[in-house]
């Protein structure tokens, strides 16, 4: 012991130390401070708190020796009970990061597994929602999504240290490496492959019915059958000639034919911002809309590409190696005769149409409704009777710059089915014979997904361009080869001619106009044009005189097959 201590202990115990329950006299070894052994002065056990002091005394004691004066030995435990608490600290430290890091694994597997794919589902089904045809756009993401994780995954099988150490680090080594996805991932994918189902069956003119469906989230129930909307638009008709006879010649083909031709169509018409809609067989619909904000020049370069997007289409149709192959087909080529092609009429025209639903609660299509639409078939009706491949009316001219009206020819002043005043028709000249067939090979590959999925990454690429200041639909339609082709028989000459003979038939000096389109009948090179033939044709009807009251109009009777 200390000397302080041991002198401490040989002095009288004067130390009293009183409580309410006890009276004490004794000596305290702590009642004087000793540098580096004992910092703090405690004289009494009382003047340290029940936890930090230690009590000894006999354990076999009577009450009654209790009651009197008897040994009791205090210890001081604070350095003792300093430590516990330190190591308390320190276990319930040890507790709060495990605890928080359980915690956080939980919740990142939660937020993983089941959070964050929920709330991708949610922003997918409002995305749809707000814009039903965004839902095509989705899967294409979402393929690129799985084709680059295929690619990581494919580099990393043939980096083996990098693979070994990931395996290591996510403690799967052996494990299988094809896991299957979990069913949130499946509930998502489910839902955009609904959407783009939604929208390959609806359409543009379905978005609203699939949007106003979609915002009613208190009820199951679906409501189908919304009013119609007005919309002004370019109405475009397509249809494939002579289809009865393809259809019973080609048999159960002939679906495979229609819808080689209706991705040539659709394709195209989409690249050039136009909307393909319904599909009669052998009758295409597709809109090219004006929206409401749109301001001249925007209605103006709609108008063109849908001039542009109908010209090359035809082009397309007969450059195309696997749509040529019906040259060749024995029973067309018998019915048709030897020269058979595969060959599209068009018809242009501009107006209003209400879009929505026509049907019932059992089946709906979305579509467009509106004389405008029976105009613009009537337009695809007298391409046939004029012999031209594509008529549009007056209503596509006026929207049209003068650079490209120039490449119209004004054809004929009619009433046609539909409309209350007459319409003036006008057709793009185009010989569609003189389109070879393409052979480049490199354009032979097979159509799987992954292809699909490229070329509607092309288009997407294309189709924004079409909507760049510097973009310009008449250089387009002029540098085209296709067009070049089809357009290389009709000469200034014979436009020249033939306005002249269309002026005097329009005058009703019907023997001049008779001279002139006698000409211009035979001037392309061993084809006839088709505008002379009909004019000359219902001249002829009347012996070549005009009526009294001929106003330079006459009502068109389509009845053409």
């Amino acid at each position: 012991l200390p000397a302080v201590a041991r002198d401490a202990l040989m002095r009288p115990w004067g130390i009293l130390c009183d409580s309410e329950v006890r009276h004490s006299r004794g000596v305290s070894l702590l009642a004087t401070e000793v540098t580096g052994i004992v910092d703090s002065i405690v004289r009494c056990p009382e003047d340290l708190r029940p936890q930090e002091r230690l009590g000894a005394f006999p354990r076999q004691l009577t009450s009654t020796q209790l009651e009197d004066y008897h040994l009791v030995f205090w210890f001081d435990i604070r350095p003792f009970v300093q430590m516990d608490a330190l190591y308390n600290i320190i276990m319930t430290f040890c507790i709060l990061v495990l605890l928080i890091g359980a915690s956080l694994m939980f919740s990142s597997d939660a937020n993983k597994l089941i959070v964050h794919p929920v709330e991708r589902m949610i922003k997918r089904v409002e995305s749809i929602r707000d814009n039903p045809l965004m839902a095509m756009k989705m899967a294409d993401d979402e393929f690129k999504n799985e084709e680059v994780a295929k690619a990581r995954k494919a580099r990393a099988k043939r980096e083996k240290i990098q693979s070994f150490i990931e395996d290591l680090a996510r403690c799967s080594l052996g494990a299988s490496s094809s896991t299957a996805p979990m069913e949130t991932v499946i509930l998502e994918k489910t839902i955009i492959k609904l959407g783009s189902l939604l929208a390959l069956g609806f359409g543009e003119a379905g978005a609203n019915i699939i949007g106003h469906n979609m915002r009613g989230g208190d009820t199951a129930g679906v409501d189908a059958m919304i009013p119609g909307t007005r919309v002004e638009c370019i109405i475009g008709v397509v249809r494939i000639r002579d289809f009865s006879t393809a259809t019973e010649v080609l048999q159960s083909k002939i679906m495979t034919f229609v819808n080689q031709i209706a991705e040539i169509v659709h394709g195209v018409a989409t690249e050039f911002h136009g909307a393909p809609n319904q599909n009669n067989g052998d009758t295409f619909l597709v809109i090219w809309r004006l929206e409401r904000h749109f301001r001249r020049d925007d209605a103006v370069r709609m108008t063109e590409l849908s001039v542009l997007a109908f010209c090359k289409i035809l082009g397309a149709v007969q450059r195309s190696p696997t749509v040529a192959g019906y040259r060749a087909h024995p029973g067309l080529r018998y019915r048709l005769g030897a020269d058979a092609r595969v060959h599209l009429s068009f018809g242009l025209h501009a107006g209003w149409a209400i879009e929505g639903a026509v049907g019932t609660e059992f089946k709906i299509n979305a579509s467009y409704l509106s004389p405008n639409v029976s105009i613009a078939s009537s337009m695809e009706d007298s391409s046939r009777l004029y012999g031209v491949p594509l008529v549009a009316s007056k209503q596509i001219i006026k929207l049209c710059t003068p650079k490209m009206i120039k490449k119209f020819r004004l054809i004929d002043h009619v009433f046609v089915k539909g409309s209350k005043n007459s319409i003036e028709l006008y057709c793009m000249d185009l010989d569609y014979r003189g389109v070879p067939m393409d052979t480049d090979n490199s354009l032979w590959f097979t159509w799987n997904v992954k292809n699909r999925f490229r070329a509607r990454q092309f288009l997407d690429d294309q189709k924004g361009e079409k909507l760049k200041a510097d973009f310009n639909v008449v250089e387009e339609f002029e540098k085209d080869p296709n067009i070049v082709l089809m357009r290389r028989r009709y000469t200034a000459k014979f436009h020249h001619l033939f306005g002249a003979g269309y002026q005097n038939y329009a005058q009703g000096e019907w023997q001049v106009a008779r001279r002139m389109l006698s000409v211009t009948k035979t001037l392309l090179g061993g084809v006839e044009d088709g505008p002379s033939v009909e004019l000359l044709r219902f001249m002829e009807g009347n012996q070549f005189r005009s009526p009294k009251d001929w106003d330079g109009i006459r009502h068109l009777a389509l009845s053409v097959g």
